[in-house]
Formats: C-alpha cells, structure tokens, sequence
C-alpha cells in the first residue's frame, strides 16, 4: 500500500466497540499492576515508603493516559481495538490524530467512565436518591444514546474531539 493510499471503513457500531473496550480493560490491568502497582507494593513491604494516595492515583493515570493516547497518535488504534480491525481518524478529513486530539478524546473517554463508575458506586451502595447520581447516570447513558440513535454512530468522546472510529473493510 502506498503511502498515499487510505484504507477504508465503516463506522463502527456500539457492540464491537463495547468488545474493544473489554480487551483494552483488561490488558490495562495488566499493565498497571506491571507498571505501579507492583512498584508501589515494592516499595512498601521492602522500604516500608508507602506512597501517598495522590500519587499512586497520578501513577495509574499517567499510565492510562499514556496507554490510549499513546496509541492513538502513533498508531490509530489500541491493542484492543486492532484485533476488531477498529481505526481512529479525524471526523471530516479521515487524517490521523494528533496528540492534541488524542488529548482532548482521552478527557472525555475519562470523563464519561469516571461517570459510569461513580453511577454503578451509587446503585452498588443503594444511594441513588440525589442530584450526583442523576448528573453521573445521565453523562454515560447519554453517550451511549447517541452512539446507538444517530446514524454517524459517536460517542461523545467522538463529538468532543471530532474523531470517528472505523472498522476497517475486510479484504
């Protein structure tokens, strides 16, 4: 393929999105338990230094930030994401992303699993009679409308950051 040459695809759907998101998640674990959280457990049971918790926070983010944008800059898509023949590029031109995009997409990928976290906190401990729970339901449920109603099928990690994934045409 020459270096002028696209390839092309279709916009990918909620489902294979949702098994793409599976498999990142779980080589993330991995890849935190590698990477902080066998060196926080290091450090404290062989130096007795326990790390204060903004740190060790800052740490896992810091390697989930690296992970997705990391790959999608360089690459267009994560190691969860390429098995699915799932691509990354820009909404209007079809261009890779740049780091600043990547950034941009990242926050409100973050935005929106912080979300559902706090949401699935709120029903496990049974405390969804209050405001927070609703502005947290609502953020996730909303992206996931969007994805499923409009015909453009994006997130609003997508619309935020003029990004689109597609799922390549097999050959």
């Amino acid at each position: 393929m020459g270096q002028s040459e696209r390839q092309q695809g279709v916009r990918a759907g909620i489902i294979v999105r949702f098994f793409a998101s599976a498999y990142d998640l779980t080589i993330l674990f991995g890849v935190t338990m590698l990477m902080v959280g066998i060196p926080i457990t290091i450090s404290i049971e062989m130096f007795g230094l326990t790390p204060p918790k903004w740190l060790q926070g800052l740490l896992f983010l810091t390697v989930i930030f690296a992970y997705f944008v990391g790959f999608w800059a360089k690459g267009g898509a994560t190691t969860g994401m390429r098995p699915w023949k799932l691509r990354l590029a820009m909404l209007e031109t079809g261009d890779p992303l740049s780091w600043f995009t990547a950034c941009v997409r990242f926050a409100g990928l973050m935005t929106t699993w912080l979300a559902l976290g706090m949401t699935l906190w709120y029903i496990v401990t049974r405390d969804t009679g209050h405001f927070l729970f609703f502005v947290a339901a609502s953020i996730p449920a909303l992206s996931m409308l969007v994805m499923v109603l409009s015909k453009e099928k994006l997130a609003l990690h997508d619309l935020i950051s003029g990004s689109a994934v597609y799922r390549l045409k097999l050959k």
